[in-house]
């Protein structure tokens, strides 16, 4: 059931809009698919069966009791009741504070989580103190499993003093039933006593049990609220795209109330070099976003070869777009599975095609294992500009007609520009290319130039028509020449 349910919810989030993971913390995403149905794989077969044979077994003996000796019976009946009402108490108490309990995990898997994934810094700025907030949440999780305890402890000694109670009663009415009243033999006696003991023994079993159920239900109810997030909506009837031809037709967008694009529309031609300009904030990332769909505008429309992408199939969009991002993350698997991430079925023969084009082919060679050299997580064991040109060798292979490039050079050394604005180059020959751009090169060979500012359109042109107009794109000119000049004094 858990494996199940762990590949359910990652088929669903696979269709989520990328906004949810900004939304939701990793650590609770992670929390959910790990330790919560972690918690259910181990608790709920041991809750089943103990429940199942703990009540079986019960009534199944307190019927005998009955046959045996209808008094005996109803005595062990009262106390049975007894004890299932202060169970159900308990249920309703652990339901109640299971998702106090629940709570408590996630945000500790999430400070756990964020604590890891910030350790330079960490260790750069606040060695003594960077891990206050995680020692914080330990003991928030440890303070809420005490207060659970302290709060169930309660109905859980009552449940065993009605066990003990219940069985101190049968044992005087036995007694009494086989001394003043002469109704029962010693043998009688002993039977009675021994099955009442085994009753409430089956039964305390159950009744152990069936307080977990609300952590349980608590767990499952966390899974569902995942699966019920919704995903992007797949409209109907679908439609193709004829040709690579993207249009953003009065498109905007908004993070929650905040409006970051307005009323933006624009015209990318096929096999033409888009460069999107302009200050920090003003919406080039969020633009470069809504074109693979990966966030929904709040109006307008975008459409690639006249196709709305609200009405294409995910698989078609995405076969239509490659991206290369700024920030780029490898697979913890070998470069070869890396570089054909985008086309499962390629070749090595395809994939040192690729790589050679994206001018990765020589330092892969190089390494312990060539190919199947595996990589750590995020490729951590790879420079920055290694892992950007096997990004590239990834996009080259899937040859879409459509590439995004997201900063792909803005933080790499002179060297490593250098071989991947060849590899560039190779990526987008005969592509529709749209590219984040602050350097004048980039900027330069564009067919198309859109200056965006505060999230709109304010300028759009060829480096010919915007360098003497004047405005953002002069100054963006202005500025990098300026730039030229700076030099160190010694």
């Amino acid at each position: 059931m858990t494996a199940d349910q762990r590949v359910a919810v990652g088929s669903h989030l696979q269709k989520m809009p990328l906004g949810y993971f900004n939304d939701a913390s990793s650590g609770r995403i992670c929390a959910s698919l790990t330790t919560t149905l972690s918690n259910v794989e181990t608790a709920a077969a041991m809750v089943m069966v103990g429940i199942v044979s703990g009540l079986f077994s019960a009534f199944s003996l307190f019927v005998f009791m009955l046959f045996y000796d209808w008094r005996i019976g109803i005595l062990s009946g009262v106390g049975m009741l007894i004890y299932l009402l202060i169970v159900n108490y308990q249920m309703k108490l652990s339901r109640s504070l299971a998702p106090m309990l629940q709570e408590a995990q996630n945000d500790l898997a999430k400070a756990a989580l964020s604590f890891l994934q910030g350790i330079k810094v960490t260790k750069s700025f606040s060695f003594k103190n960077g891990d206050k907030h995680l020692k914080e949440t330990i003991a928030e999780s440890c303070n809420k499993n005490i207060a659970l305890t302290s709060k169930s402890m309660p109905s859980q000694f009552a449940a065993s003093i009605c066990i003990a109670i219940f069985e101190s009663i049968i044992l005087l009415a036995s007694l009494y039933f086989c001394f003043q009243a002469g109704t029962f033999d010693m043998i009688k006696v002993v039977v009675l006593l021994i099955f009442s003991f085994m009753v409430y023994a089956s039964l305390n079993q159950a009744g152990s049990m069936l307080s977990m159920i609300g952590l349980l239900d608590s767990g499952l109810s966390e899974i569902k609220k995942v699966e019920n997030e919704e995903q992007l909506k797949q409209e109907t009837p679908h439609q193709k795209a004829v040709s690579n031809r993207i249009v953003l037709d009065h498109v905007c967008f908004s993070y929650g109330e905040n409006e970051v694009l307005h009323d933006v529309s624009i015209t990318i031609e096929p096999n033409s070099l888009t460069a999107l300009i302009g200050p920090s904030g003003s919406g080039k990332t969020t633009l470069c976003q809504l074109i693979p769909r990966f966030r929904d505008i709040s109006a307008g429309s975008i459409t690639i070869g006249g196709a709305d992408i609200r009405y294409m199939q995910g698989e078609d969009l995405m076969q239509k777009i490659s991206m290369v991002f700024q920030h780029v993350y490898l697979f913890e698997d070998t470069i070869f599975n890396n570089i054909r991430f985008g086309k499962p079925d390629a070749s090595l023969e395809e994939v040192r095609k690729a790589a050679k084009a994206a001018h990765c082919d020589a330092f892969i060679m190089a390494l312990p294992n060539g190919y199947d050299t595996v990589v750590k997580e995020g490729g951590n064991s790879l420079s920055g500009g290694e892992k950007q040109r096997i990004s590239i060798a990834r996009a080259i292979l899937k040859d879409s007609p459509i590439v995004i490039l997201d900063e792909a050079t803005s933080a790499l050394d002179a060297e490593n520009e250098h071989e991947i604005l060849g590899a560039i180059d190779m990526l987008t020959k005969d592509k529709t290319v749209i590219m984040i751009a602050h350097r004048i090169k980039s900027v330069e060979r564009a067919d198309h130039i859109i200056v965006l500012k505060n999230g709109g359109v304010i300028q759009e042109g060829t480096h010919v028509e915007l360098k003497n107009m004047p405005g953002l794109y002069a100054d963006f000119l202005a500025s990098r020449e300026e730039a030229k000049l700076w030099q160190l004094n010694t």
